[in-house]
């Protein structure tokens, strides 16, 4: 029968917990059920002739220990680590006085296979019931499994005999056919393999790293959850949290914003990624491919070392220290390389900032009367600008595309999917290109909204006249001239957001028309005025989130329009690259600014 409310499967004094190895949610399950059913004795599903090395290696968790049984100079491995349910089992009988035995049957060159098995992380939603009932008849079986689960009817038969309450903890596969045979009234003989030595040994930080079945950031959650178990684990939850705080040490040691919609990206990216490999949550490799693809190699290593961190590894017992790769553990593996971008030591060595006794800068910030933007900053902007404008025009362009049947021209080119489509007209449909909207007369990039108006990030509101007719007009909001001092009047500033329009020497200050009192914030101040001061009819806005309908409704009005671009599709390197400016105190300071900025 099934014990619906903790979910043992019981037979007479005998309590089962199917469970998958090394992982998160079973190990949980199995912690909770042992600290709820109370037993007097705890059977494992782990080879009998090792139980004196393995439960010395349970005994020193949370520390890792790999158990090196040799034959005919062919080892195998036990990685003992604190994710795991069977582990976990001894571990917790040991830590509580009761008496553990492992009762599996020790089988030279047991066959590796692996099991395609739904993601574990499903039973944190449905329950490990009915997570078991789906499972438990696709397993395959081989003539070896059969001997194992027989050797375990077995013990566990003597076990039941001598103990009032014994829980047996072992892998779904194998699970029913142990329970079904402990009616048996002869097993037969059955010997385990005589191994040549059976040894203990600890890991490096370095295999550490490499070689776990859970990365350290989920078995330092599963700790703390042991140390005060009130909430258990949750590893979508703890997924966000490794993300959320590589991007702190990514800002700490880069330099870099770290803007929200960042997260977004990500945590679709690898909904995604492991959808496609039949998951619900990423592993390792699947998780540092999203932070590489979606930020940048620096956020990626970030995220790898902070989430394979293992803060456990202590080896007070002196255990001598072998080199694993996550082949030998494993079979198989991935590799990731960081091209980690940094400053040369050499190249700023000898700066050329003047610092007082204590080391702080002597530098004085710009005058507010005479300051001055970099021109090759001002370049990439303009680029980068321009290529809004152009790509806003796309945007429009294919909105009114639209798909007609082939008569004397193939037009922009044959539309497959409608011809698919209507394929039963036997007809095939072209693609007709839509009349071209017009031009983009401003461009606004949000970084960041700056909600906040209790802690402003972005206190400096400016208005910048173009200084010839290549250049936009251009309004921002920043962080403060006077807070990054670099060199002589020069300083070190990052947007929160700007808006370009064109053509130059028109713009007048938006931060203080009393017209657009009404804004909520910086960002609808930058829209409103994008639209009120745009010549053409088009206005980019690109930031992380669609403008609110009452400035669609505006654009309208005047003949105009918005398009949005979500600046998650942009690329994380060029929009860094973008928010970082410099001010200049004067004209005179563009012939040494080189010297200070890097």
């Amino acid at each position: 029968m099934y014990e619906k409310e903790n979910f043992a499967i019981k037979k007479e004094n005998i309590f089962a917990i199917p469970i998958i190895h090394y992982q998160l949610e079973t190990a949980v399950i199995v912690h909770e059920l042992l600290r709820d059913l109370k037993p007097d004795c705890i059977a494992v599903e782990l080879p009998e002739n090792m139980q004196d090395q393995l439960l010395t290696a349970a005994e020193r968790l949370p520390d890792i220990t790999v158990v090196e049984a040799k034959k005919n100079n062919h080892s195998i491995y036990y990685l003992v680590e604190p994710v795991d349910g069977i582990f976990e089992a001894l571990r917790f009988g040991l830590e509580n006085g009761i008496p553990t035995f492992c009762v599996d049957l020790d089988i030279l060159d047991y066959p590796d296979h692996i099991d395609l098995l739904p993601d574990p992380y499903a039973i944190k939603r449905i329950g490990l019931e009915k997570y078991y009932l789906l499972c438990k008849d696709t397993f395959s079986k081989k003539q070896e499994d059969y001997k194992r689960e027989i050797f375990q009817a077995h013990k566990l038969k003597e076990l039941s005999l001598k103990y009032d309450k014994v829980v047996y903890i072992g892998g779904m596969a194998h699970i029913e056919n142990v329970l079904k045979w402990v009616d048996k009234d002869f097993f037969g003989t059955q010997n385990h393999c005589l191994r040549d030595e059976i040894q203990l040994f600890t890991i490096s930080d370095k295999t550490c790293r490499e070689i776990l079945a859970n990365p350290g950031w989920f078995s330092q959650s599963f700790e703390k959850y042991r140390a005060n178990p009130i909430v258990p684990p949750d590893r979508q939850q703890l997924l966000y949290d490794l993300y959320k705080e590589s991007s702190e040490i990514y800002k700490k040691n880069t330099g870099n914003s770290f803007p929200s919609y960042n997260f977004k990206n990500i945590m679709k990216y690898v909904r995604n990624y492991s959808l496609l490999h039949n998951q619900l949550l990423p592993d390792l490799y699947q998780m540092i491919i999203a932070a590489k693809g979606c930020v940048d190699q620096n956020y990626a290593y970030e995220t790898w070392a902070l989430a394979t961190y293992f803060p456990y590894l202590k080896n007070i017992d002196n255990l001598p220290e072998i080199e694993l790769t996550p082949e030998q553990i494993w079979g198989n593996s991935k590799k990731i390389r960081f091209e980690l971008k940094q400053k040369s030591e050499k190249a700023n060595k000898f700066q050329l900032r003047k610092k007082d006794s204590n080391g702080a800068t002597l530098y004085k910030p710009p005058s507010p009367f005479s300051m001055c933007s970099y021109p090759p900053e001002d370049l990439i902007v303009e680029n980068f600008g321009n290529f809004l404008r152009k790509k806003g025009q796309q945007i429009l362009i294919e909105e009114n595309t639209r798909s007609i049947p082939f008569s004397t021209s193939l037009e922009e080119g044959i539309d497959s999917r409608e011809t698919i489509r209507h394929w039963y007209e036997k007809k095939i449909f072209v693609k007709v290109k839509g009349k071209p909207p017009g031009n983009a007369g401003s461009v606004v990039i949000i970084f960041d909204e700056d909600k906040d108006l209790n802690q402003e990030k972005y206190p400096w509101c400016m208005t910048w006249i173009g200084e010839h007719n290549q250049e936009s007009d251009m309004a921002f909001y920043g962080t403060s001239y006077r807070d990054k001092i670099v060199g002589p009047g020069i300083s070190r500033c990052e947007y929160g957001g700007f808006m370009m329009t064109y053509p130059p020497r028109r713009l007048l200050d938006v931060w203080h028309d009393p017209n657009y009192e009404g804004c909520k914030t910086k960002a609808e101040v930058l829209l409103i005025a994008a639209i009120d001061y745009a010549i053409d009819p088009i206005i980019v806005y690109v930031a992380s989130n669609p403008p609110r309908q009452i400035f669609k409704s505006i654009a309208r009005r005047y003949g105009k329009k918005i398009v949005y671009f979500p600046i998650g599709q942009l690329s994380p390197l060029l929009l860094n690259k973008l928010r970082v400016f410099h001010v200049l105190d004067s004209h005179d300071k563009r012939n040494i600014a080189d010297e200070y900025i890097f």
